[in-house]
């Protein structure tokens, strides 16, 4: 799988909201505004949005009236539609943070 566009390189430095607060991610997310699809199943697919996103992860906004699967597949318009294999880690209402599983060999994560 590659690596969605614009991804491959560092983004500027931005302030937290609180200082105090220690960043866990391994890698800086950004900010983008893409559609995209999680695969709920063979013919069942989930609108999202996807509103952070780096090599390791994203951000989704999602219906918050809706369960999500520990693992499911993302797909993200922007980039043709690709399959991301993620895993839920977290989720607040309507919004849901994913990682990206490990790169297989020879294969880019987005």
């Amino acid at each position: 799988m590659s690596r969605p566009p614009g991804t491959q390189g560092s983004a500027p430095p931005r302030a937290r909201p609180d200082a105090r607060t220690p960043e866990l991610r391994a890698v800086r997310r950004r900010r983008v505004l893409q559609q995209g699809r999680i695969v709920l199943g063979p013919d069942r697919l989930l609108a999202c949005t996807v509103s952070d996103l780096s090599p390791a992860g994203a951000r989704l906004l999602v219906p918050g009236d809706v369960a999500l699967p520990e693992h499911f597949d993302l797909m993200i318009a922007a980039h043709d539609l690709r399959r991301y294999p993620a895993r839920l880690r977290w989720r607040r209402g309507d919004v849901a943070g994913v990682t990206f599983a490990p790169e297989a060999p020879g294969e880019d994560a987005p």
